[in-house]
Parts: structure tokens; sequence; C-alpha cells
């Protein structure tokens, strides 16, 4: 026996307007992402290594995920994806370096994330022999060539700090911020 529900007219418009709202909102999301590039301002120095507690327990996660048969590629991936489940972005205005007391912490700001994945990425690269190349960044974010910082008073938001890997196409910019929010793994760079 088959039972049918039937839609009423009101329960048909809710869905159709529910349908028609995720259209338009994944459509915006992707528009931004588009038109979203960083400006690389200056470089910060490479961050002190993660110490054996701390990559112990990023490799074996590595080993549970489809990263463990890793290209370059799948474990910038990996890094940035780790670093955001670990963190919780806080407004703070101490920036701690090291990423094994950021990891402890669990708080951390944009230049904190950046410490993390560059440390996660650059010494997983090197245990499989590749150049450990992720540099940490600091910059502007725009949005269609629109410097976003000018919208943001104080000195919190004077620049941003984010990842700079290389590719074959010359390099691009990863944010774990960005990442934890929005899944946004790769930016352009402006020049």
């Amino acid at each position: 026996m088959h039972v049918s529900w039937p839609l009423n007219t009101h329960m048909k418009r809710l869905l159709v307007s529910t349908l028609a709202l995720c259209v338009v909102l994944l459509i915006g999301y992707g528009v931004a992402v588009h038109g979203l590039a960083y400006r690389v301002v200056g470089f910060r120095p490479a961050p002190p290594p993660l110490d054996k507690p701390h990559l112990a327990a990023l490799q074996t996660r590595l080993q549970v995920s489809a990263a463990n048969t890793a290209t370059p590629a799948t474990l910038q991936r990996f890094a940035l994806a780790q670093t955001a489940q670990r963190l919780s972005f806080a407004f703070k205005h101490n920036a701690l370096a090291d990423p094994n007391k950021i990891l402890d912490g669990q708080q951390a700001h944009c230049k904190m994330y950046a410490y993390v994945v560059a440390a996660t990425y650059n010494q997983l690269a090197q245990q499989r022999h590749w150049p450990a190349n992720c540099r940490l960044a600091y910059g502007h974010v725009y949005l269609y060539g629109v410097s976003l910082h000018q919208f943001i008073p104080g000195t919190f938001f004077k620049d941003h700090d984010f990842c700079v890997f290389p590719d074959k196409q010359g390099a691009y910019a990863a944010d774990a911020t960005l990442y934890d929010y929005f899944l946004v793994d790769r930016i352009r760079l402006r020049n």
C-alpha cells in the first residue's frame, strides 16, 4: 500500500523559497570566493618545530586520512584542515609564535593559525623528503580589487597573516582562518 502525503500550497511555496535561498547563497559564496585575493606585504620567520607529542598526534591523524597517500597538494589541505579543526578563532592581541603553545591553548587568530599550518606542513613534508616550502606571510585582503582593511578600524586588522605555497602557476595563499569558517583552501595572490 502506497501512502501519499499531499503538499499544500503553503508547503510548496516554503519548499521552493528555501531551495531558491540555498541557490542564491551558493552563488553568492562562489562569487565572493572568486573575487577574493591576498597581497603579500612581507614574510615572517619560520615557526619553531612541533614537539614530539603534537607531531605524533598529527601523524596518527594523517595515517587515518586519505592524505596518507599524500601529494604536496593533499598534504597542504590536510595541514589547513587539521589546524582549523584543532583551533578556534579568538580576538587576541598577543600572538604566540610557538605552534605547540598555540595548539595547547586551542584559541588563535590569523597569525597563530598560520604558524600552526606552516609547522604542520613543513615537518610532514620534510619527513617525506619534500621541500618544506610553506611560508608565513602577512599582507592585505582584497575583494574584487578593494582592500577590506579600510573598512575595519583599529590595529587588529591592519594586516592579515596567511600561508603561501608554491604551485605550477607560481604561488597561492592558504588561510586556515578562512578555511575554518568557509572551507576555502586556495586564494589568489595579487602582485
